[in-house]
């Protein structure tokens, strides 16, 4: 699998986070940490966005006059469309594609700006928004479990304590934990029949 080319900012992103590289563990010629383990951690905490309905943000301009350039979804860090990728949609109300020369997007923000005015038209978007805490907490947790195979030891007077970084790898996923999307669960009444 190779990584897909707008995810490369998600992917650094969490890579920031959580100060992992793809140096940090090698097993012959694979490396954990690289581009398509960080995101399949990232497709782990994804949200698939199907036509929401974006939200214009008036700009006034001299003599009282309003344009409507920028447009801005609920969702953050989106995953970029990149060489003809259909991963990030803008659509008018009857569903026709307003193509990318149309718009610039701040796919991390969610803010989509239109090169002219759309004097407040409807505008929905399709795309994919990714919990970048979530995808950082558990390569985190997983590291830990990583670094749990380690042990302390002693040498030349010196005394070495693996065990630390395990430690420290867990507060930072649990702070992460705190930070993340929340997560909903679908409840099922036994008492009722369907």
């Amino acid at each position: 699998m190779t990584a897909r080319s707008g995810m490369a900012v998600l992917i650094d992103q969490v890579r920031t986070l959580t100060q992992a590289s793809t140096a940090e563990y090698t097993l012959g010629t694979a490396s954990f940490w690289d581009d398509d383990h960080v995101q399949e951690l990232l497709d782990g905490h994804r949200v698939d966005v199907y036509r929401e309905l974006l939200t214009p943000i008036p700009k006034h301009v001299g003599g009282g006059s309003i344009q409507w350039l920028e447009y801005r979804s609920q969702f953050r860090n989106l995953e970029q469309t990149d060489g003809g990728t259909a991963v990030f949609i803008v659509e008018d109300s009857t569903g026709a594609d307003s193509g990318t020369a149309n718009w610039t997007a701040d796919y991390q923000r969610g803010i989509v700006t239109f090169t002219a005015d759309q004097r407040g038209t409807s505008y929905f978007l399709t795309g994919r928004a990714y919990d970048l805490y979530g995808a950082a907490a558990d390569l985190l947790t997983a590291w830990a479990a990583r670094e749990k195979l380690q042990f302390d030891f002693s040498t030349d007077g010196q005394r070495f304590h693996r065990s630390q970084k395990v430690k420290m790898l867990m507060q930072m996923a649990v702070e992460y934990r705190r930070q993340q999307w929340p997560r909903t669960a679908a409840m099922v009444r036994s008492d009722i029949r369907e």
